[in-house]
């Protein structure tokens, strides 16, 4: 349809949208009517609209256009674009009965007719069901309307490591090594379950309120169950996937056939390009940045800042060994030898890089009580030993603490877990810092493990204390016996005198 040019043909598509009940836009009109303010043209009304919480701009500049469809899909009114991608349009959301923020991936019509694109998305789906972690996006729910599919997310606003560096600069060392373990944290919780991410990068990193670093992205998901059937290789097509700038050699050569050591060599490209403020290899083509990833050592990352320690420049630089066997071999290790460095609080990004929610969105969240508005609880630091100290997403109750040297070189899931740091000064007691990691979130009922886990048993510490609890136990109860049979003993020798 043609733009509206009169306030009578605005108010039409307003009615024909459905973005507002027909009694709160009556309500709002005769509002603006008594007061004898009543904007002149469409344009004015949609503003006045917008500033009143009635509608997003998103909404507005689609009316303006004449556009007064496709603002439902499902059970959710679309509220604002986020983003979008190779794999689908990213949307804000609202559930019309529950007024739940929720974060939509939507995959195009064309692509759900495309068996790999649609087997992709569906894979991105059962990955995200089966990951359960504080460092991990969280999906909800996966919906089919008609021919489009689209995944129903944790929406979580932030700023990625990739637009910070660019505002910012490169970030004092004791973040970057932060930021890095939290993504260390987080892998760690997929390879125990199987999975390799393949497109670990700061655009899929991102920063939230509270400090805390939520993976984003699992549309390259490498599963080693759908592996062993052949379904990777089937769907990659001989494609390379990954990122020019973060892509592992052996995943530059054959994306099918990679571990958890590729991520960990993106992961080490990343915290470089925290630190020195520019990827790898900054100049050149995709084609020549793959050929470099094979052949070429990048700047020591030390030789941009001076002060920058030289054995944290030989963390980095591990993880970007060409061979996969000279790295460290789970990301475990990696949260081990980066935390040196992350030894003093992290604070939480300043609130002028966050993303400013329009009235609209503040409107929703209002009305769901105890989620008025994000806020930041303790430093990052806290919130990192916070859910390391619960064992938030770990991957498996009878964890160690990974070795300082290389762990096992076939990398497989379930090798190892990590293990919480001790206590630091000045940390509060997690049960009162539940609401840091639940930042524009509300947390899904997860899916069955393929391995259930005792809540009580899901770190190394926790382990150790029911050992030690048991032991004492058993140690009392074999004193006991020998009370009791000390006992006995002297009754039958008195009956004997």
């Amino acid at each position: 349809m043609p733009a509206p040019t009169t306030i009578p043909d605005l108010i039409d598509r307003l009615r024909r949208s459905g973005l507002i009940p027909t009694d709160r836009l009556d309500g709002f009109l005769a509002g603006l009517q008594s007061s004898g303010h009543t904007p002149a043209t469409p344009v004015a009304l949609l503003a006045r609209m917008v500033e009143a919480g009635m509608i997003t701009q998103f909404h507005a500049d689609r009316l303006a256009a004449g556009k007064y469809k496709g603002f439902q899909l499902g059970s959710y009114l679309i509220l604002d674009q986020l983003g979008a991608g190779g794999m689908g349009q990213v949307y804000l959301a609202e559930h019309t009965a529950m007024r739940r923020l929720v974060a939509l991936k939507v995959l195009p019509v064309f692509s759900s007719e495309d068996m790999v694109a649609r087997e992709r998305f569906f894979r991105e789906a059962r990955a995200a069901a089966t990951l359960d972690h504080p460092n991990i996006v969280r999906v909800f729910d996966l919906c089919q309307e008609g021919r489009l599919l689209y995944l129903v997310m944790e929406y979580v606003e932030g700023i990625s490591l990739q637009s910070l560096v660019s505002r910012r600069g490169p970030l004092a060392v004791s973040a970057a090594c932060h930021y890095a373990r939290q993504v260390a944290f987080g892998l760690q919780h997929a390879h125990d379950l199987g999975f390799v991410h393949r497109d670990i990068k700061p655009a899929n990193l991102l920063l939230d309120r509270a400090g805390v670093i939520k993976v984003l992205d699992l549309g390259l998901v490498r599963s080693e169950a759908d592996a062993s059937q052949g379904l990777t290789r089937q769907l990659d097509n001989r494609s390379i996937l990954g990122t020019a700038d973060y892509v592992a050699p052996e995943q530059a050569v054959d994306s099918s056939n990679v571990d958890i050591r590729a991520d960990l060599y993106s992961l080490g490209a990343t915290l470089y390009f925290l630190l020195a403020g520019r990827p790898l290899f900054p100049e050149g083509r995709t084609a020549q940045k793959l050929v470099w990833q094979q052949i070429k050592d990048p700047i020591p990352v030390t030789r941009f800042r001076p002060e920058i320690p030289a054995e944290l420049g030989e963390v980095v630089h591990t993880l970007l060994r060409k061979r996969p066997e000279d790295r460290y071999q789970i990301p475990a290790e990696v949260f081990d030898a980066l935390a040196p460095w992350d030894q003093s609080e992290v604070i939480p990004p300043d609130e002028e890089l966050m993303p400013q929610s329009p009235p609209r969105v503040q409107a929703a969240r209002s009305a769901v009580p105890g989620a008025s508005a994000p806020r930041a609880s303790g430093s990052t630091s806290q919130i990192l030993a916070m859910a390391m100290r619960s064992g938030s997403g770990s991957g498996s109750s009878g964890a160690v603490k990974a070795p300082k040297g290389r762990g096992s070189e076939s990398g497989g899931p379930g090798s190892n877990a990590i293990t919480p740091p001790g206590n630091r000064p000045g940390l509060t007691d997690p049960s009162t810092e539940t609401d840091a990691l639940s930042v524009e979130a509300t947390q899904r009922t997860p899916s069955t493990p393929p391995h259930p886990v005792d809540p009580e048993e899901r770190t190394p510490r926790t382990v150790r204390i029911r050992v030690s609890q048991r032991i004492l136990i058993a140690a009392i109860m074999v004193i006991a016996l020998l009370a009791v049979l000390g006992g006995v003993g002297a009754v039958l020798l008195l009956k004997r005198l």
